[in-house]
């Protein structure tokens, strides 16, 4: 397998390392601070090796795009930060609700098609990781633009994320993943007091 070089406990040890580093990426994030992208660069690239090794090919997929996303993240946060000065909700915004059902719509074709190109290469849990790849990847598209309701997105993606990781026995990483939930809970509570009164 791919760390077939590495130690016995590999796998633990990058998963440890991608936990903490995960952890950094949200909690910055919930704070509206730009070296969140760095951080989720690090673990994405840390996961990219543990979800091949234990065959979650949608999540493995999932991890290029994150780190091609934090580029892209810390790239757009960058700019509206010198546009920032004098702005008071710190360019987050609200989606209309046509957006979000279309955006739902989306995850869901999204999903399907990918968790059954998934059943013919023998991938753990197909359809549910690619549920949860499918929403991340246009949720990780809302935190780039600061969109208010990403967080509600993530509550349900890192929920059903801890009963996956469970499952497939990466313990550490189903409990990042409740973690995840609580900090997407006070993420959106944070990023809706930035916003002020009027959102």
């Amino acid at each position: 397998m791919l760390l077939f070089f590495f130690p016995e406990n590999a796998i633990e040890l990058l998963e440890i390392l991608a936990v903490f580093s995960s952890m950094a990426y949200v909690i910055l994030a919930a704070r509206s601070s730009i070296w969140c992208w760095l951080f989720g660069f690090m673990s994405s690239a840390l996961y990219l090796a543990i979800f091949i090794e234990v065959s979650l090919f949608s999540d493995a997929i999932l991890q290029v795009y994150y780190c091609g996303m934090s580029i892209y993240g810390w790239s757009v946060w960058n700019r509206q930060k010198t546009k920032q000065k004098g702005d008071t909700n710190r360019g987050i915004i609200v989606l209309p609700w046509s957006r979000h059902v279309l955006l739902i719509a989306i995850g869901f074709m999204l999903s399907f098609f990918l968790g059954f190109f998934w059943t013919f290469f023998d991938a753990s849990l197909p359809y549910l990781d690619a549920f949860t790849t499918s929403f991340a990847i246009l949720t990780t598209i809302l935190v780039a633009r600061r969109v208010l309701e990403n967080w509600i997105y993530w509550i349900v993606i890192d929920l059903v994320s801890t009963g996956i990781y469970a499952y497939k026995g990466l313990y550490p990483t189903a409990g990042l993943f409740v973690v995840y939930t609580i900090i997407a809970v006070y993420g959106f509570i944070r990023w809706k007091k930035e916003m002020g009164p009027a959102s």
